[in-house]
């Protein structure tokens, strides 16, 4: 028979190149993944024995006839090889979290097996192939059986797909569907033009766009850091836990990164980050994968238990205990290290919980000053299970509605009164009592409540402040605090303007509060917002500032009403004079810009009598009052109007 082999030729070069460029990359080991390359490798044997098959058929002469079935056997079982690998992938690409079920092993292996079997018992049945006279090639009658068997693990594939298409991005969908068209159609093709030899073509064109499109290795690297990105961390995590593989992390963070992006800018600091990246990827070797997990933290995972991290520790430290150079300057730079062991995480079955745990404990670490923080097990699970509560009771106060928003009246010196509050939200639960907000909303950045969140907050202080016509009683605006996810959304103008319209509130009823790490976060969203929104009259405060690098540049850069001065800074002012220097030079500072300073904390009327004193404007703290819920809000400003009229009489 005459066969066609540009095709097989064509599909050999392209499958070649894909595993010379998949192994030129380093890259992380998991499930799907490895589907893939083993597809890829049998693919291209497949390929090259297809190749010699056309030689040692059209010369038969030459070949004899056991190796001629040999090589034919080979081929076939490849050849059914790659549909049910392909299967695999696509269950995997689904749900690589799920243990199979027992019809799904069948289903997986049945068929196969089946082919496998006629395969390898056709020298005797010639149920597949045989050799007329042991010379010429002939189909057996159950050739097509094994097509019907790749047909079957196609089809398969596309009905799972179908029924969990949700589970699917977009992009893996129209990869996989036409991984599976391509394939049907070359399967097809081949078969009814024997000498036509398509499907390994049809096969390495599907692979290729896999792997640019699902098994693209820059979805899992921060190439900007030269690292693995933290979706690399979860994925590897996930899959050491699915498989039952020992493994064990150090967490490793970088102190002082902050500041020195205020000095350095955000270009420098990324370079500065690759530099430390590149140095720990030099001593972790090929045994550990280095990730990047976010501005100033590392994680190292080593497969196996019982790793030498302590050589690994004593290096780290020896090399931050001087100075650090780049770019021919030195820079200072501390450790703050944790680890956890084999030991410790056993019974933890989301990568997620351990990757939160970690940054916990590095925090931790860095706190209490620790060179090396080891993470205790019964530690990590006694986290892991409150964060799991907290998050159920999170979703569930968003859903009924059950966070509570209090209110911290804000005195005005110069009018002696209250004339605006800051709007707080806070969390009871039956079981768990009182959560505190430093407690419960990391957790709901980290688990993407956070906007939800601040959006019912604001609805709630819209709702309240429209209802009770707080303005009748003073109150001239509410201050309400925005998170830095918000601050980052492009769109944050018109979902506020939209509650306020809602309420037909007076946009001037509303002062929003930002915090330095949002306003250096956001940047030029942050001030396009910022325009829009005092176009309508929405003013804006600095919150804590005297905290962190407290950079000027904040001041200056944003358009901010009012700084609020944090509580620290007047706190540290009773003990020290140098403290007591700092924050009148930084009221005078703020003054001379023409910006109004609330003081928050104040707990003494000698503190009040000292603020006032250096022209502090308005006072926030339990001196004047605490927190209170909206109607013990009311009843206050009811007092508060009372006493008043008595002092004029």
């Amino acid at each position: 028979m005459d066969y066609i082999i540009h095709y097989d030729v064509a599909a050999l070069l392209i499958t070649l190149i894909l595993i010379i460029q998949y192994y030129s990359n380093r890259r992380i080991s998991l499930g799907v993944s490895r589907v893939f390359v083993v597809a890829l490798i049998i693919a291209t044997l497949s390929n090259a024995l297809d190749l010699i098959t056309v030689y040692t058929l059209n010369h038969p002469q030459d070949v004899p006839t056991e190796l001629n079935y040999l090589i034919n056997m080979v081929y076939l079982i490849g050849f059914n090889s790659v549909p049910l690998l392909y299967f695999v992938y696509v269950r995997e690409s689904i749900d690589s979290s799920a243990r199979w079920k027992r019809w799904e092993y069948f289903l997986g292996i049945g068929p196969y097996l089946v082919a496998v079997l006629l395969i390898l018992t056709t020298p005797i049945t010639h149920g597949v192939i045989y050799f007329e006279d042991g010379l010429y090639y002939k189909h057996g009658p159950m050739l097509t059986l094994l097509y019907m068997i790749a047909f079957f693990y196609m089809i398969s594939a596309l009905i799972i797909m179908i029924c969990h298409r949700k589970a699917l991005t977009k992009s893996q969908s129209r990869v996989m569907i036409f991984f599976s068209v391509e394939a049907i159609l070359g399967i097809l093709l081949q078969f009814l033009i024997p000498g036509l030899l398509i499907v390994q073509f049809a096969i390495s064109l599907a692979l290729l766009l896999v792997y640019l499109s699902l098994e693209n290795p820059e979805e899992f690297m921060d190439t900007q850091i030269g690292a693995f990105n933290r979706l690399a961390l979860v994925e590897t995590l996930n899959s050491y836990l699915r498989s039952g593989k020992d493994f064990e992390i150090m967490g490793v963070q970088i102190e002082g990164i902050g500041y020195l992006r205020n000095v350095l800018g955000l270009t420098n600091i990324t370079g500065l980050m690759k530099t430390i990246a590149d140095f720990l990827k030099s001593i972790a070797g090929r045994s550990r994968n280095v990730f990047y997990i976010e501005h100033n933290r590392f994680v190292i995972v080593s497969e196996g238990d019982h790793a030498n991290w302590t050589l690994f520790q004593e290096v780290l430290q020896r090399r931050f205990s001087g100075a650090f150079p780049f770019e021919g300057n030195n820079f200072s730079l501390d450790l703050a290290l944790a680890l956890l062991t084999n030991e410790e995480h056993q019974g933890i079955a989301n990568a997620d919980d351990i990757v939160r745990i970690m940054e916990c404990s590095l925090q931790e670490a860095e706190e209490t000053g620790l060179e090396l923080m080891t993470i205790s097990g019964e530690k990590l699970l006694e986290k892991g299970r409150r964060e799991g509560e907290i998050l159920h009771i999170l979703r569930e106060a968003l859903r009924f509605g059950r966070f509570e928003v209090y209110y911290q009246p804000i005195y005005n010196v110069q009018k002696k009164c209250y004339c605006s509050a800051e709007a707080l939200i806070r969390l009871k639960d039956d079981r768990m009592g009182y959560i505190s907000p430093e407690e419960f909303v990391p957790i709901a950045e980290r688990h993407g409540l956070i906007i939800e969140m601040g959006n019912y907050v604001f609805r709630e202080v819209c709702r309240f402040m429209t209802e009770k016509h707080l303005w009748e009683s003073g109150i001239e605006y509410i201050d309400v605090n925005l998170s830095v996810v918000q601050c980052m959304q492009e769109d944050l103008y018109q979902q506020l303007i939209s509650i306020m319209d809602e309420f037909q509130l007076p946009y001037h009823c509303i002062n929003l509060e930002i915090t330095e790490t949002a306003a250096v976060l956001s940047s030029e969203r942050l001030r396009n917002n910022m325009t829009k929104l005092m176009d309508k009259g929405v003013n804006f405060s600095l919150d804590d500032y005297g905290t962190g690098f407290s950079n000027t540049a904040s001041i200056v850069d944003y358009p901010f009403h009012t700084i609020k001065l944090d509580k620290s800074m007047l706190w540290s002012s009773t003990a020290s004079e140098k403290a007591l220097c700092a924050l009148e030079y930084m009221i005078a500072m703020i003054k001379s810009m023409h910006m109004e300073i609330v003081c928050e904390g104040v707990e003494t009327e000698e503190q009040a009598t000292m603020l006032e004193d250096m022209g502090c404007d308005y006072f926030q703290g339990y001196f004047f009052s605490k927190p209170v819920q909206g109607e013990e809000f009311l009843d206050l400003l009811e007092r508060e109007r009372v006493y008043q009229l008595l002092e004029e009489d």
